[in-house]
């Protein structure tokens, strides 16, 4: 007996929705023949694991931990609570489903060493043979608005360090690294303006320079209590070298790919961030110096402004009122939200998969699942101006170097 299983989202192609928002769809059962089940269920579930083991001396010890943000569950046939054997005919049958998503969903997620899923599963219990299940992944965002997250995002940043290189029994006169941004948020689609100064007074040679955007991924678990880092470039540039004793003043572009938000106290189990980062490498010597900016990467854009200070109108979301107290009270701003996401006035992005993180299984907890296994969120990623740099190409003289005339 052949029965197959399409699950399906209302005006939704791929499956991705925002915190809060409704998922709508419906779910159709073919099959050739009559089928006996004592239920079938639609599950929305969301829930964060993590797991990973460490070897120490002669053992292995694992860490682990899990949080669940979401289960809802309705019966298309029959009921758990009944041992009542239901029959579906033989034939096409469609039925339609709903769940309403918490607004404080952390945003889908698949790493080495744990996840963030949102699963859509359809169970045919069956406690006389075994139960049958067809899973399908969504990708949840949470919405983060770069405008109100905090007011230090749009002010443009900098950071500066200075090293001295041991050369046999003496030190070199100091390496002076800067590194300047117009604002600390971005999103993907971006392209980051990274103006970098090296002030060279040493008598070596900076061989290049390497400017890396990474993100920064810290596993927590629950037994026993632990956490560890795992680090991903998921950006590579290289600069240029910078003689002895002179001055060398760039701007990069380093673009945002798709990705996960920054995401830093939504989850218990997993957070996520990212930094720019811009080596300075001195060969002859083997050393390095390094110089790090944090960023952060939301899932809304900033309100730009053009080369000639114009403003690029981007549409805002609406706000969730400071009065929330219950679900109910948070509709009318998902309805406009949803509104104003396929409004053509607004920003639309696209969403796409993320080249630097893993794909999930997402039947791995199933005996018997069926369809496909491998799932991958999709991140917005937009095609809109990025920011002028913060400093001029040429702003920069480093006037103990000019001749005195």
């Amino acid at each position: 007996m052949v029965v197959t299983c399409e699950i399906s989202f209302d005006n939704n192609k791929h499956g991705t929705f925002y915190a809060g928002q409704l998922v709508s769809g419906c779910v159709t059962l073919k099959s050739d023949k009559i089928k006996e089940v004592q239920a079938a269920i639609v599950k929305v579930v969301g829930y964060s694991i993590t797991k990973w083991s460490e070897r120490r001396l002669a053992s292995t010890k694992l860490f682990s931990g899990r949080e669940d943000y979401l289960a809802s569950q309705t019966y298309l046939v029959g009921s758990e609570q009944s041992n009542d054997r239901h029959s579906i005919p033989a034939g096409v049958h469609t039925y339609n489903f709903a769940c309403q998503l918490p607004y404080q969903c952390p945003t889908s997620f698949e790493g080495r060493y744990g996840c963030v899923r949102y699963i859509v599963k359809v169970l045919l219990l069956r406690p006389w043979k075994f139960d049958q299940a067809y899973t399908h992944g969504i990708t949840v965002l949470k919405m983060m608005d770069l405008n109100v997250e905090t007011p230090q995002l749009r002010l443009a940043a900098h950071s500066e360090n200075y090293r001295t290189f041991c050369c046999g029994p003496f030190k070199t006169a100091p390496v002076k690294m800067e590194l300047h941004l117009p604002q600390s948020g971005y999103v993907p689609g971006q392209r980051i303006p990274v103006t970098v100064v090296v002030i060279n007074n040493s008598g070596v040679s900076v061989s290049e320079l390497r400017l890396s955007l990474v993100m920064l991924i810290r596993y927590f678990s629950i037994t026993p209590e632990h956490s560890r880092v795992d680090r991903i470039v998921i950006g590579k540039i290289q600069g240029d070298s910078v003689l002895k004793r002179s001055t060398v003043s760039l701007t990069i572009d380093m673009e945002v790919p798709s990705t996960p938000p920054t995401c830093l106290n939504v989850c218990n189990l997993i957070q996520i961030a990212y930094q720019l980062e811009v080596e300075a490498l001195i060969k002859s010597l083997r050393e390095q110096q390094l110089i790090t900016m944090p960023i952060t990467i939301g899932t809304w854009p900033l309100a730009l402004k053009t080369s000639s200070g114009k403003d690029v109108v981007l549409q805002q979301p609406p706000r969730r009122s400071a009065r929330y107290e219950s679900q109910q009270d948070e509709l009318p701003m998902i309805t406009a939200l949803e509104n104003q996401l396929n409004s053509p006035d607004t920003a639309v992005p696209k969403f796409v998969e993320s080249k630097h993180t893993l794909r999930g299984n997402i039947n791995e907890e199933e005996l018997h699942a069926f369809g496909v296994n491998e799932f991958a969120p999709l991140y917005p990623v937009y095609d809109i101006p990025s920011p002028p740099p913060a400093v001029p190409l040429n702003g920069y003289i480093n006037k103990s170097f000019q001749k005195e005339t």
